[in-house]
């Protein structure tokens, strides 16, 4: 999938769901500026390809799926949130990550 590709298919859902082939592929291309683990999900990221600036986390099944976000301040606004969750769901918050919101 190109970037162009993944601009269109992220023109028209909020977050895009990534197949193994797809993902391997954007990682191969994508600049990597953060990665954390989350503990639980896998690792959450955040990306630039071309004009664009991602989040990349994974579904509770290890599935990637990516979002675009505004610029690399609202990137790492929505992980160091996304972190903070996932930090409270240790302490039995009952809090739960749903990557599709």
């Amino acid at each position: 999938m190109t970037a162009a590709e993944l601009a269109r298919r992220l023109a028209a859902e909020r977050v895009v769901e990534l197949d193994g082939a797809e993902n391997t592929e954007l990682l191969a291309r994508a600049r990597v500026v953060r990665e954390a683990d989350t503990g639980i999900a896998g690792a959450i990221r955040i990306l630039e390809i071309d004009d664009m600036v991602l989040v990349q986390e994974h579904t509770q099944d290890r599935r990637p799926v990516v979002r675009r976000v505004p610029d690399l301040e609202a990137a790492g606004r929505f992980v160091d949130d996304r972190l903070a969750t996932y930090d409270r769901m240790w302490d039995g918050c009952g809090c739960k990550v749903d990557p599709f919101d």
